[in-house]
C-alpha cells in the first residue's frame, strides 16, 4: 500500500471503531517516515481521537516539520501538545511568537493554558491583553471571566458591558460564550435576574432540538438497565489481577463536586492526578454498548478475554499520561454508564459518586459553557431529563453494587470537608493528610470549567446558589418532580 492508501486506512479503522488496527498502522507510519505532507496533520487528529496520545504528539511534529516557523501551524501543535496534558511543553513551543507575533491566537493559547496549570495572574495578563485588542472575542472573554471576579469599579467589568452593546443584534452561536462570560461578570457583581437572561441568551443560542433527545437518552439508560442486573454481574468473571495501584473512580453529574473532590484527593501524597480521561470510552470503543449489555452470552472464557483486553487497553492509554506506581483519579462523564464493567475490569478500585442539591446542580450548569459541547445543558428541561436518567441509572448501580460505590454529598464536602475526605480515603485505603485542606495551592492541570473555582480555598457561597433565581428555575423543578413522581 502507498503511504497516503496506509493513512486512509486509518479513518476507515477509526470510523469503524477499530482502534487496535489504527493505532498500529499509525506506528506504522511513522517507523517508515511516510511522506504524508499535510495529511500529517489529520493522522494526528485520528491519533488523538483514538486516545493514543504519545503517536499524536509524534504525528504533530512531523506536521510541524512541513513549516516550522509557521505561527498558526506552531499553535495548532502546541493546541495538540495541550489536549495531550503536555501543556509546559505547549507553552514552551508557542512562547517564542511573544516577540515574533504577538496576536490574538497567541495571547488567547497561552491565556488559556497558563489557567490550565494555576498560574491565574500571568494567564489573566494574557486575556486581559487581548480583550483590548480583540474585544468582541467571544471565547477569551469566557477564559477570562473563569479566572476573574468581577466588581461593578473594575475596568474589565465596564469593558464587557461596553461590548454587551456591540454583539446585542448580533445572533451567531459563535458569539454565545460571551454571553455566558457576560452573564458571570452580572453573577459577580449581585445582578442575579440580568445574569440569568444573559445565560438564557447564550443557551439559545447554542440550543438545539438534536443536540440532545430525551428519548433516546432513557432509552439507552433502559438498556443498560434491563440487560446490566443480578443476574448479569453474577454471571460475569471478575478480572481478579494482581493491582497494586488500581484507578479511583468518581462518579457525579457535570457540576456536582467532581472536579473539586479530583482536586482535594490528588492532593493526598498517594495519589497522582487525574481527569475527564475517556480511557475506558477508548477502551470499549471495538466492543460498543451493544455488545456489552449481553456479556452474560458469552462463555465466561471469551469474557475473561475481553476483560484482559479492556484492562490492557486502557493501563496502556493510562501510562502515556501518568505514572502507574500511584492510583490516579477517573473523573470522566461516561463512567456512570459503565460501572458494571468497572466492578469487573478493576475489582480493586475505589469508586466514589458524588451528589448535589439538585437545583443547585442545575443552576450551575445551565450558566457554563462546556467545551465538550454538552447538548442537554441549554435548555431547563433538557437539564432535568439528563438529571433523572442518569440518576436512574446510577441508583441501580447502587443496588446491585452496594458497598463498593462510596456515597457522598457535595455539601457535606464543603461543610465538613476533613471528615468526608476522612471517609473517601478510608473507602480507598488511606489516611488523611491536611494537604488536601489547600488543594487550591497545587498547580495540578484542570481542563474543565472549574478551572477558575479549584484554584480558590473551599467557600461556603457555592451552596443554595439556586435561591436568588429560583423562580426562573420551575421548568427544572416542575419536569423533575414529573419525572421522579412517574
Amino acid at each position: 500500500m502507498t503511504d497516503l492508501e496506509l493513512a486512509n486506512s486509518v479513518l476507515k479503522d477509526v470510523k469503524n471503531q477499530q482502534r487496535t488496527s489504527a493505532a498500529k498502522t499509525i506506528q506504522a507510519l511513522l517507523d517508515k517516515n511516510a511522506d504524508l505532507k499535510e495529511n500529517w496533520g489529520a493522522i494526528t487528529r485520528l491519533a488523538i481521537s483514538i486516545g493514543e496520545f504519545q503517536l499524536a504528539v509524534l504525528c504533530s511534529k512531523k506536521y510541524l516539520a512541513i513549516s516550522p516557523k509557521e505561527a498558526k501551524r506552531i499553535i495548532q501543535c502546541a493546541a495538540i501538545l495541550a489536549e495531550c496534558r503536555e501543556i509546559e511543553a505547549a507553552i514552551e513551543l508557542v512562547n517564542p511568537l511573544l516577540q515574533e507575533k504577538n496576536t490574538p491566537d497567541v495571547l488567547h493559547f497561552l491565556g488559556t493554558t497558563h489557567s490550565q496549570i494555576g498560574n491565574i495572574e500571568l494567564a489573566k495578563k494574557y486575556l486581559v491583553e487581548l480583550v483590548k485588542v480583540a474585544p468582541k472575542s467571544a471565547i477569551s472573554w469566557l477564559t477570562l471571566a473563569a479566572i476573574h471576579q468581577f466588581s461593578e469599579n473594575d475596568e474589565l467589568y465596564t469593558q464587557i458591558t461596553a461590548v454587551q452593546q456591540q454583539l446585542e443584534h448580533d445572533k451567531s452561536a459563535h458569539n454565545a460564550p460571551f454571553w455566558f462570560a457576560l452573564g458571570k461578570a452580572e453573577l459577580d457583581v449581585k445582578n442575579e435576574q440580568q445574569a440569568f437572561d444573559y445565560f438564557s441568551r447564550g443557551c439559545r443560542l447554542m440550543h438545539n432540538d438534536k443536540s440532545y433527545i430525551p428519548k433516546q437518552h432513557s432509552q439507552f439508560i433502559d438498556d443498560i438497565i434491563s440487560h446490566q442486573n443480578a443476574e448479569y454481574l453474577a454471571t460475569l468473571p471478575s478480572l481478579e489481577q494482581a493491582e497494586s495501584c488500581p484507578p479511583i473512580f468518581i462518579i457525579g453529574l457535570p457540576r456536582s463536586g467532581t472536579t473539586l473532590l479530583q482536586q482535594m484527593l490528588s492532593a493526598h501524597s498517594a495519589i497522582g492526578q487525574g481527569g475527564e480521561l475517556k480511557y475506558l470510552s477508548y477502551s470499549t470503543a471495538e466492543i460498543g454498548q451493544a455488545k456489552l449489555n449481553k456479556l452474560a452470552d458469552n462463555e465466561p472464557s471469551d469474557n475473561l478475554a475481553v476483560f484482559k483486553k479492556i484492562h490492557a487497553d486502557y493501563q496502556h492509554l493510562r501510562a502515556q499520561q501518568f505514572s502507574l506506581d500511584k492510583p490516579m483519579v477517573d473523573k470522566t462523564l461516561s463512567l456512570n454508564h459503565h460501572l458494571g464493567l468497572i466492578a469487573k475490569v478493576f475489582p480493586s478500585a475505589a469508586i466514589i459518586r458524588i451528589t448535589r442539591n439538585p437545583a443547585d446542580n442545575a443552576w450551575s450548569c445551565f450558566r457554563n459553557f462546556f467545551n465538550q459541547g454538552l447538548g442537554w445543558s441549554y435548555d431547563l428541561e433538557n437539564i432535568a431529563e439528563f438529571f433523572h436518567h442518569e440518576n436512574r441509572l446510577a441508583k441501580h448501580w447502587q443496588s446491585l453494587l452496594g458497598e463498593r460505590v462510596l456515597e457522598i454529598s457535595y455539601e457535606d464536602l464543603i461543610n465538613q470537608p476533613e471528615a468526608t475526605l476522612t471517609k473517601c480515603l478510608s473507602h480507598i485505603g488511606l489516611t488523611f493528610e491536611e494537604s488536601m485542606l489547600t488543594f487550591y495551592k497545587n498547580n495540578a492541570l484542570v481542563q474543565t470549567a472549574s478551572v477558575g473555582q479549584v484554584r480558590k480555598p473551599i467557600n461556603k457561597a457555592s451552596m443554595n446558589t439556586n435561591l436568588s433565581v429560583q423562580t426562573r428555575l420551575t421548568a427544572f423543578n416542575e419536569r423533575l418532580q414529573k419525572l421522579e413522581n412517574a
